[in-house]
């Protein structure tokens, strides 16, 4: 297997950004993998932050914790986020790992 798709199949089978590493481009490799890791954490921590606001009015009673009420928490915590904050995010994030899959087989081919 060549440089390029190695390269490629790094960025789109692990994570955005190892293409680049693999490559020897540790720079452009490192800020592609601290821009998506900030907007995982950022949507996160919007997700912690609607559970907490969630459980402040409807607590769960001792005893009543299931993996069931748990799930039911999740979903509601997820249904109730900002989608004018969440998708534009999400969008950037996945245009990032489009570019860093096209940029890393493009780099390993200029480098056979």
């Amino acid at each position: 297997m060549n440089k390029a798709i190695k390269a490629a199949l790094f960025n789109a089978l692990l994570f955005p950004g190892w293409g680049q590493i693999y490559l020897k481009q540790y720079k452009k490799g490192i800020l592609i993998i601290s821009v998506v890791m900030a907007g995982t954490l950022s949507i996160l921590w919007s997700v912690i932050q609607t559970t907490r606001d969630i459980l402040k009015i409807t607590p769960f009673k001792k005893g009543t914790v299931t993996f069931e009420a748990v799930v039911k928490l999740a979903i509601k915590s997820l249904t109730e986020l900002n989608p004018d904050y969440i998708l534009p995010l999400l969008l950037f994030m996945v245009l990032l790992w489009i570019f860093s899959i096209i940029d890393s087989y493009q780099s390993g081919k200029k480098l056979q």
